[in-house]
């Protein structure tokens, strides 16, 4: 059968990315959660039809990367067919809820109203923020509506791109949040994809824009929770064969896939795995990286090497691209470091001007963050 494979910054499962080492699929599960079985299952189809190479994105999405062309329709009918998706998600709002929900409170039962959603022309990357609770956390995450707490501690919907939003009782939440995107919807521009965009040319309605949110938000850290333990992903990335490793020996029945690049193995704690991240002081937690050379073609580096190589020589949040799209960027981001063949264009972001300047790629050391800080 012949497919049109698309190349751009929102893959899915029927719809690939073609990149350098094959197929990139990206899957996106309910509650940002999947049984541990499942997520077994799902690794050794990476190893069986892929490279066995996963990523962990920036929204808590997992991708599978390698997968041959002639691979890809019975790596379709076999996640199907363990159950690892129940149905296709295309048309549905991507939505980041807060990892530590409970069946019990308003995020659970929010995003179970917001899951029924299907808006098929709203633009891939536009996305819900459910970040109500104690512990609201998703503040640095990339959305286009929020729904928070407010200072009185009521629900409040913000668009992003504004300081207030509007307060509303939980069954108002649902026409709100519709409104809103249709408002989105009838006044963006062909070219327009995100809130923050539409918000620095048109104005929201001003019963929108009545109460300010909370400013808490908490850092996450690898640790123990109530939940269970929280693990860092190194540089987002891992194989499929040290997850299932790792899955098998905890024995934890569900993962929760955060946005932080770290994921949360319940009924787990005091649980150790060298491939993955269990110090909160562990130089890699102020890392991240682009895919790289090896599987973007747009990439004229090896970002992994380079955030190696750079690992523990500042405390400050470093994100290595290797083209000037700069993919993966988070609004964490202090400081980018952009490749190109031969240099390596810097980026600080904490000065207002954007401080730039470039060096050779070979010279890296400590000496270059001296300073900085």
């Amino acid at each position: 059968m012949n497919k049109k494979y698309i190349k751009g910054f929102c893959p899915s499962l029927r719809r690939p990315i073609f990149a350098s080492d094959g197929l990139l699929v990206r899957l996106r599960f309910i509650l940002n959660t999947i049984e541990s079985e499942k997520l077994k299952s799902l690794c050794d189809l990476s190893r069986k039809y892929g490279s066995g190479l996963m990523e962990l994105t920036n929204r808590g999405s997992l991708q599978i990367r390698g997968i041959k062309k002639i691979n890809h329709e019975n790596f379709i009918e076999e996640i199907f067919k363990n159950k690892i998706l129940e149905h296709e998600d295309d048309g549905n709002i991507n939505t980041i809820i807060n990892p530590f929900w409970t069946h019990e409170d308003q995020n659970y039962k929010i995003y179970k109203i917001l899951a029924k959603y299907k808006v098929p022309n709203l633009p891939e990357k536009f996305g819900l923020l459910l970040d109500l609770g104690k512990i609201p956390c998703l503040k640095n995450i990339s959305g286009d509506i929020r729904i928070e707490n407010s200072r009185n501690n009521k629900i409040l919907v913000r668009a992003e791109g504004s300081e207030k939003g509007k307060v509303v009782n939980f069954n108002e939440i649902n026409d709100f949040v519709l409104n809103m995107i249709e408002w989105f919807m009838n006044y963006k521009k062909k070219s327009t994809n995100r809130m923050g965009e539409l918000l620095l040319k048109k104005k929201l309605p001003d019963e929108w824009c009545q109460e300010i949110p909370i400013k808490t938000c908490y850092d996450i850290f690898p640790s123990n929770t109530i939940i269970g333990q929280i693990f860092g992903i190194k540089l987002g990335r891992f194989f499929a064969k040290d997850l299932k490793n790792l899955l098998l020996k905890s024995k934890s029945p569900r993962v929760r896939l955060t946005p932080f690049k770290m994921i949360i193995l319940e009924n787990v704690k005091n649980f150790n795995d060298e491939n993955f991240i269990s110090d909160r002081n562990d130089p890699f937690l102020n890392l991240s990286a682009c895919s790289g050379k090896d599987y973007c073609t747009n990439s004229s580096i090896n970002t992994f090497k380079l955030a190696k190589k750079i690992k523990g020589k500042t405390k400050l949040k470093v994100h290595v691209t290797g083209c000037e799209k700069n993919c993966g960027m988070s609004k964490e981001t202090q400081i980018l470091l952009s490749g190109t063949k031969n240099y390596i264009n810097f980026f600080d972001f904490r000065s207002k001007d954007k401080t730039n300047s470039r060096k050779k790629l070979s010279y890296f050391s400590k000496k270059f963050f001296k300073g900085i800080e």
